[in-house]
């Protein structure tokens, strides 16, 4: 088995799920898009961590994990893949910051605030944007750390 099979195969879903969420973005089912959006920022950036030599974890902040590897002093990159690989986790904090709303919505006391009622085209576009720019980063990144 290659080195980083693992890490390639966490890429290959990243990228499933992407092309998932443009799907439902097609269809104008917006909670959708941005629930497999959110799924593609988390799996892209377990791959990178996994290319790194250590193991995500189960969970839906992976970047807390890649963070604590870095605060740790234990990932050594050039300075200018660290300012990508921060980048990328910028990108995809915003992400992972949508938690279960794109499941479940808000409750109030009153009801619940359906997904479809909270995401619109315009807001599904950005948070998929940046679901599509960590993607790319962490791609670039495999390809600079011969992944």
């Amino acid at each position: 088995m290659p080195k980083h099979r693992k890490a390639l195969d966490w890429l290959s879903m990243a990228k499933e799920d992407l092309e998932e969420a443009y799907e439902s973005f097609n269809n104008k089912r917006y909670a959708s898009a941005v629930f497999k959006a959110e799924l593609s920022a988390q799996k892209a950036i377990k791959a990178l961590i996994v290319a790194l030599g250590f193991e995500p974890g189960k969970t839906h902040r992976p970047t807390l994990v890649l963070k604590s590897l870095i605060s740790g002093g234990l990932i050594d990159l050039k300075e200018k893949l660290m300012e990508k690989l921060n980048e990328a986790i910028t990108y995809a904090i915003v992400l992972e910051d949508q938690g279960t709303t794109p499941r479940y919505g808000w409750e109030t006391v009153d009801r619940i605030i359906k997904p479809s009622e909270i995401y619109s085209e315009d807001i599904a576009e950005a948070l998929m944007k940046n679901a599509e720019k960590v993607y790319q980063i962490i791609e670039g990144i495999f390809g600079e750390i011969d992944c």
